[in-house]
């Protein structure tokens, strides 16, 4: 019953996937003692990302309710891509922490090969279905967003990228380790991964061995 819990929150650019498709890792995981809660939502453009970052604010909250109800030793979120976009804005929103007292479960976030500024998108393809003005490309972009609350939280955050991402998602991963890494100081980790492509680096948790699963659980049952 107190077993640790990891989110995940499936990628897409907002407007493709859902957690159906995303449960890849829940039996690998499931082998090492993690429970793991694959996190749906609405899709562009049926709803404005605005909205979609409420809907995992309130996912959220529901799971750490429940694990406080479990007694869970802790609580970790992965998000892939736009996923990662959506779980770096969770981190960001303090006002979300001090409200949820289950949210001193929370031990450690796997970002994987997320966006972190939105500016870069706006005017790409990518936009036609999301349909984000430029004047929120800012305010709902993670790079520009305030860290330091979590300071006091001793919170292990891990950036990773693939080899064969685009220069743009290697560009801003980099970026956003070296946010939070000058807030932070320690617990926060940059890695490219070599021999993977933007895709690969997620679905390898399908695998009883890879190097993302065996991550997630040497972290977990080294602070457990």
């Amino acid at each position: 019953m107190d077993s640790p819990i990891l989110v995940y929150v499936h990628g897409g650019f907002w407007q493709t996937l859902s957690r159906e498709i995303s449960r890849y890792p829940a039996l690998p995981l499931y082998r090492s003692q993690i429970k793991t809660i694959v996190v749906g939502y609405d899709l562009s453009p049926f709803v404005t990302l605005p909205e979609i970052v409420r809907q995992i604010e309130n996912a959220a909250k529901f799971v750490f309710e429940y694990a406080e109800k479990m007694g869970s030793r802790g609580m970790y979120f992965a998000g892939h891509s736009s996923g990662g976009q959506l779980v770096a804005k969770l981190l960001s929103n303090v006002d979300f922490f001090e409200d949820n007292p289950g949210s001193h479960r929370l031990r450690g976030v796997f970002l994987i090969s997320g966006i972190y500024d939105l500016r870069e998108l706006v005017y790409t393809s990518v936009n036609d279905a999301v349909q984000l003005p430029h004047e929120y490309a800012i305010p709902l972009s993670p790079l520009f967003d305030f860290y330091t609350h979590l300071q006091s939280r001793k919170l292990r955050v891990y950036i990773l990228a693939a080899q064969n991402d685009s220069p743009t998602f290697k560009k801003q991963s980099r970026e956003f380790y070296a946010l939070l890494h000058n807030i932070l100081m320690q617990n926060v980790y940059l890695e490219i991964k070599d021999d993977l492509d933007h895709f690969s680096i997620v679905e390898i948790l399908a695998e009883d061995d890879n190097y993302l699963k065996n991550l997630i659980v040497y972290d977990i049952q080294k602070h457990l």
